[in-house]
């Protein structure tokens, strides 16, 4: 899992690992939860001198039996949420969480670290939802089992990816400042949620710090394109930040996203145009490049030229397009596109890798060892070649659209430039 992960996300910043507390402390990590699996992964891959617990969504307890004795094996627990898994009632919830929580106190009770997600559910986008205090009343009872007499960190984290749902970017997990639950025992002990409530209010503020928070939900898409579009990066130059950088450019977004308007008549039109291109099928880098028909033709030329050497990479095919074809995790009835880097991570590693690339490798080096070890070595090769392959074909498949659009997509384009060109004097000017 490590080494998918490493894969899964080349370019790797921790900040603040010298903030967290030795193991053998008790710690409730709580931070943003924005990706689903890869979020308490990354806390895991991150903190090697450790095991780390964590409390996940109870619904995945209910594959089957072997499963959930694995996801035990894991040191993970479930937790129940009112609505979330079809157990309705506070009564119901709190009796099917009580062996959980009594757990999970034991764990820190013994020094050990608990990742918990205080939102209760993953976002879709960049900001920050309301948390319950939940994590809190686990702590403060932890510290209370323990007489008083043991510390409890709260020690806050932030992530902020690359790209939500693709391999090959980066990640920037930032960890802040620990807080020590001990000067907040005698408070507690007499108004309890007022001690919790005071808490965790620091806590939110830590992470809405580390993370990148769009409070702007009306203008959300514009912001977000504007962030990741060409005009993005000269704004992180022009105020001395590295574009490349995601930890940088993530600092950069922060400020770019504050100096914005509330209310903008051009943010409400750049809104209508994110929205339309996405009817339409195109993402906002078609609508910046203003492909034409010949670049249409280099791409499907391109192409075709490849295509002899991706049908030579077979087996790597799986690896691209399993994942995509059994994924489906639907919520309310609609598919959760925020299961995508799990699946697609989880799959990889307990499903495809062990009999794509490992179980061939070993049955031909038993034939010829030197055939397996070839077969061993090029495989990660033809993975990368058939990811690249694809992305060359999705892009084409969006310049394709913009070039059945005629005028209208030339119009986007259009309002899009003069939009952002607008706002970025703006905010170069603030």
């Amino acid at each position: 899992m490590g080494l998918h992960h490493r894969f899964y996300y080349p370019h790797h910043i921790y900040i603040g690992m010298d903030r967290i507390p030795e193991d053998g402390n008790a710690i409730v990590m709580v931070g943003n939860h924005q990706n689903c699996m890869m979020d308490p992964l990354n806390v895991e891959v991150a903190l090697k001198d450790r095991k780390c617990y964590c409390l996940v969504r109870g619904d995945v307890f209910r594959v089957n039996k072997y499963f959930t004795k694995f996801l035990h094996w894991l040191g993970l627990l479930p937790v129940n949420r009112l609505n979330f898994e079809g157990l309705q009632g506070n009564g119901n919830v709190k009796e099917a969480n009580k062996s959980t929580f009594s757990d999970a106190k034991k764990w820190l009770a013994k020094g050990n670290t608990l990742i918990l997600f205080p939102e209760a559910g993953h976002q879709n986008k960049r900001w920050l939802g309301y948390f319950s205090l939940g994590y809190l009343n686990l702590a403060f009872e932890a510290a209370e089992e323990a007489g008083f007499e043991k510390e409890v960190y709260i020690m806050p984290f932030g992530h902020h990816y690359g790209n939500y749902f693709h391999s090959g970017y980066g990640l920037t997990l930032t960890f802040g400042e620990r807080i020590a639950l001990s000067p907040y025992y005698d408070k507690y002990k007499v108004k309890p949620r007022t001690t919790m409530r005071e808490v965790n209010a620091l806590v939110e503020k830590q992470i809405s710090s580390l993370m990148l928070d769009i409070r702007d939900v009306k203008h959300y898409m514009a912001i977000d394109a504007l962030r990741e579009s060409e005009y993005g990066r000269q704004f992180a130059k022009e105020h001395g930040y590295n574009p490349d950088n995601l930890a940088e450019k993530l600092e950069s977004d922060r400020r770019l996203a504050a100096s914005l308007p509330e209310e903008s008549e051009v943010l409400d039109e750049l809104e209508a145009v994110e929205e339309e291109s996405l009817r339409m099928g195109m993402r906002d880098w078609v609508l910046a490049s203003r492909p034409g028909v010949g670049s249409l033709v280099v791409r499907c030329l391109l192409l075709l030229v490849g295509l002899p050497l991706a049908i030579v990479c077979l087996p790597a095919w799986i690896y691209e397009l399993l994942p995509r074809v059994m994924f489906g995790k639907k919520i309310n009835g609609a598919v959760d596109h925020m299961f995508r880097s799990t699946w697609n991570m989880g799959f990889g590693v307990l499903v495809i890798s062990p009999l794509v690339w490992i179980l061939p490798a070993v049955i031909l080096i038993c034939v010829k060892w030197w055939v397996g070890l070839a077969y061993l070595c090029a495989l990660p090769a033809m993975v990368w070649y058939v990811s690249k392959y694809c992305k060359l074909a999705w892009k084409t498949q969006g310049v394709w659209r913009y070039v059945m659009s005629g005028d209208r997509g030339k119009s986007l384009s259009s309002i899009r430039e003069r939009g952002m060109n607008a706002l970025m004097r703006d905010c170069l000017n603030a």
